[in-house]
C-alpha cells in the first residue's frame, strides 16, 4: 500500500501569542499511523500552471491538508480563494466554511441571548435596558481572551474594551451561571464524536484551560449528544471536517473550526492515545468523496 501523505500549515505564530499544541500533537497521530507528515507555513500556498502548490510540490500529490488556524492575516483572504480550488474534503476544513464559520455568530438559535455589534453604544443600550449578568466577548477572539463579565454599572468598561479593538465586532452573551461547574469540550474529526472533557474555570467565567481553568473527564447526556450530533451534521453538510463544541449543559457556547485544540489534553486526562480515532476518522472524511483509485 502507498503510504498516504499529509500536509500541516502552520504559521510561526508572534511571540506571546497563546497557543494550543495541536502543531505537535496532529503530526505526531499521523506518523504514528504510518503517514508521510510534512509541515509549511500557510504563505508557501501559490499556485503554478501546473496547480497548486505548497512550495515546489503540487497539493495534488497530498492526500490530505490540514490547516492549523488561518495564517498570517496579511494575505489570508487570497489564500482562502486559492484553496477553495482544491477538490472537496482534500482540505479538512473546507476553507469557505473556515471564513464563515469561525467565531461566535453561528447556530444562535442554540446559545444563550446575545446581541452582537461594532459599535459600544449599540451593546451598551441592551446592557442599561436589560438588567441581569452579561458576558462581553470579542466574536473572532480565542482562548478566552478579552472576554468580560458585565451589568449595567460597566458600561464605561465595556466602551473601553471595544474602543481597543476599534472596528471588531463583539458579542453581548447572557452570562449562564452554570459556567461555574464547567464547560464541556467535545472533539469532532469527520463527523465522528472523538471524546470529550469537562473544563471547569478557576474564575467561574473562563473555562479555557490557557486560562487556568482545569480539564476533568465527562460524558455527554442525551441532549447534550444530540446537541454535538446535529451540530456535527451541519458542519460534514459543509465539508468541515474538524471543530470542537463547546456546551454549558445544554447550552451551545461555541463552535471552534479554527484549530481547536483538545487531543493532547484527552490523550493525558484519559491515558489513552486518541490519535488513531483522528486519523481514521479524517481518513474516512476525505475518502468520502476523493476515494483512491
Amino acid at each position: 500500500m502507498v503510504q498516504p501523505r499529509i500536509l500541516f500549515l502552520a504559521s510561526q505564530l508572534p511571540e506571546g501569542t497563546v497557543s494550543n499544541d495541536n502543531a505537535e500533537t496532529l503530526p505526531a497521530a499521523f506518523r504514528d499511523q504510518g503517514w508521510q507528515v510534512e509541515s509549511a507555513p500557510h504563505q508557501a500556498i501559490h499556485r503554478q500552471p501546473q496547480g497548486l502548490c505548497c512550495h515546489q510540490t503540487l497539493l495534488s500529490r497530498f492526500d490530505l491538508v490540514w490547516s492549523l488556524g488561518f495564517g498570517p492575516r496579511q494575505g489570508f483572504w487570497d489564500r482562502t480563494q486559492l484553496l477553495a480550488a482544491l477538490p472537496r474534503r482534500k482540505i479538512i476544513n473546507a476553507p469557505t466554511g473556515m471564513a464563515l464559520l469561525h467565531g461566535k455568530a453561528a447556530w444562535p438559535d442554540l446559545g444563550s441571548e446575545s446581541h452582537i455589534a461594532n459599535d459600544p453604544e449599540t451593546l451598551i443600550f441592551v446592557l442599561t435596558n436589560e438588567p441581569g449578568e452579561w458576558v462581553l466577548k470579542p466574536l473572532a477572539g480565542s482562548f478566552g481572551q478579552g472576554v468580560m463579565r458585565v451589568t449595567a454599572e460597566d458600561a464605561d468598561a465595556l466602551e473601553s474594551a471595544m474602543a481597543a479593538r476599534p472596528g471588531d465586532y463583539f458579542m453581548l452573551q447572557r452570562f449562564l451561571p452554570a459556567i461555574a461547574d464547567g464547560e464541556i469540550r467535545t472533539l469532532l474529526v469527520g463527523g465522528q464524536i472523538i471524546g470529550s472533557y469537562l473544563r471547569v474555570p478557576s474564575n467561574r467565567l473562563h473555562a479555557n484551560l490557557a486560562r487556568h481553568g482545569s480539564a476533568h473527564p465527562a460524558t455527554l447526556n442525551q441532549r447534550q449528544a444530540d446537541l454535538v450530533t446535529r451540530i456535527a451534521a451541519d458542519l460534514l453538510a459543509q465539508d468541515m471536517g474538524f471543530a470542537a463544541v463547546d456546551l454549558v449543559g445544554d447550552t451551545l457556547m461555541e463552535v471552534n473550526v479554527a484549530n481547536p485544540g483538545g487531543l493532547g489534553t484527552m490523550n493525558e486526562l484519559y491515558g489513552k492515545d486518541f490519535g488513531q480515532a483522528v486519523v481514521e476518522a479524517a481518513w474516512a472524511f476525505s475518502q468520502s468523496l476523493n476515494p483512491q483509485p
